[in-house]
């Protein structure tokens, strides 16, 4: 059974919301142990073109190339067109991550916290959560924010969850929104401005870069 405490923001609200585990001391729902393969919130790739085979990914991928690597590596995880191996995944997604591609980072970082691929590491996940965090990469804010609200392998810092969590609404994380607002709750009204104006701030420095 995996840790509990942290509310991630997976794409499964409707699941979490059903058999969910009493509400935690601090207020915030407890549903990691509602996670399962199939409900890790790693979005699909895109599928190779028929007349474009795996060979063909695979020696892409092996020359370098950045989709390539990233794509590999999400298909190993699903099982998707080849035999799933969380250890393969791993290394693709790694060689992408590691050469900036913010949707693989993210994908590492749910595969290090649930130890998929490897021994569960809470403080590599968050470094490669990060990574892709910084780069605009919503899921990867909304597990930011969560972990700053509960302080899951972060300090708790109410006013960091809000940041974060505001903008990985701004990016397109729905999911983001519930604790969001549970967040948001617990703050005055001067909190929120300010947490507004610092959300504001990173989202523009990252649109002018």
């Amino acid at each position: 059974m995996l840790r509990s405490l942290i509310f991630f923001v997976i794409p499964a609200t409707a699941l979490l919301a059903t058999n969910m585990p009493p509400l935690a001391k601090n207020g915030f729902l407890g549903a990691q142990d509602q996670l399962s393969v199939e409900k890790v919130p790693i979005a699909p790739a895109p599928e190779p073109a028929p007349d474009d085979g795996l060979a063909t990914l695979l020696a892409a991928a092996k020359d370098g190339d950045l989709e390539a690597q990233a794509t590999l590596g999400v298909m190993y995880y699903w099982g998707r067109g080849i035999d799933q191996d969380f250890g393969e995944a791993k290394k693709w997604l790694t060689l992408a991550g590691e050469r900036g591609h913010r949707d693989a980072q993210a994908k590492l970082g749910a595969m290090c916290f649930l130890g998929q691929g490897g021994t569960a590491d809470e403080a590599e996940a968050i470094q490669w959560f990060r990574k892709a965090a910084d780069q605009g990469e919503p899921y990867s804010q909304g597990c930011i924010g969560v972990m700053y609200a509960v302080g899951e392998g972060l300090p708790k810092d109410l006013m960091q969850a809000y940041v974060w969590l505001y903008q990985a609404q701004e990016g397109g994380d729905t999911d983001a929104a519930e604790p969001f607002q549970q967040v948001k709750n617990r703050l005055t009204p001067a909190q929120v401005e300010e947490g507004d104006r610092r959300a504001k701030a990173a989202i523009s420095r990252r649109a002018s870069n």
